[in-house]
């Protein structure tokens, strides 16, 4: 099945999509275009056409073009002299470049921000990711507000507002692996993170580096493993 195919043929979207877990029409639609991408239903190069995507999932095309809108931003969907959008050529590769940079900025952000996340800042984090620890099933939106916090709070605590930008960029770029796709990664995620608070606030420049940079990998790792599950399935 292909969302850009006939109408009516929204019913059979991959399993792991769960209407209920979407906020609203335009990520039922983004969620949908980019699982299909993903497993390769839709080809690189297939124009997205809003009218007959809207009709396959039964809805409007103002929430389809705002999902199409949210694919541009992240490269996944291109368009050029105003010409209807079309699948980008984008593969692994281009994802393990994205988390490479983020490692080698966030791993320096870690290190610099050691001694400067005062002791109040250091205690909200912790207790929002506490909280999302002790929730029986967080939603996405749950989840990315915790991972953003404790992301974007070291990458401030580093004191160059031109990195801490950058950075906010590339997580954006990334954010469509939330806890809906690497649903394994939720807990020690939030356990990583808890270290790298703990890292930061213990004054060890070099512990915070080492901590930042074992987080990332993992989160690469996941990533890379649910993008080959999806080429494979």
């Amino acid at each position: 099945m292909s969302v850009v195919g006939q109408a009516g043929e929204a019913g059979s979207v991959d399993a792991r999509l769960k209407v209920a877990e979407v906020v609203s029409l335009s990520d039922y639609a983004y969620t949908c275009i980019l699982e299909q991408i993903f497993s390769g239903k839709i080809a690189p190069g297939t124009i997205l056409q809003e009218r007959r995507i809207a009709e396959a999932l039964s809805i409007s095309r103002t929430p389809v073009r705002e999902a199409l809108g949210r694919l541009e931003a992240e490269l996944l969907v291109t368009r050029s002299h105003g010409r209807a959008p079309v699948v980008s050529h984008v593969g692994v590769e281009s994802f393990v470049s994205i988390l490479d940079m983020r490692r080698i900025l966030e791993v320096e952000c870690a290190g610099r921000a050691t001694g400067h996340l005062g002791q109040n800042e250091a205690d909200r984090v912790v207790a929002e990711i506490n909280a999302l620890l002790a929730m029986s099933a967080p939603t996405p939106v749950q989840h990315w507000a915790v991972d953003d916090l404790v992301h974007e709070t070291i990458a401030d605590a580093a004191g160059n507002p031109l990195v801490a930008s950058t950075i906010r960029d590339l997580r954006r770029r990334t954010r469509l692996f939330n806890t809906t796709r690497i649903r394994q990664r939720l807990t020690p995620g939030a356990s990583e993170h808890l270290k790298m608070i703990a890292a930061i606030m213990s004054g060890d420049p070099d512990l915070s580096r080492e901590v930042m940079g074992r987080h990332l990998d993992n989160v690469r790792d996941a990533i890379i493993e649910y993008l080959l599950g999806a080429k494979r399935s």
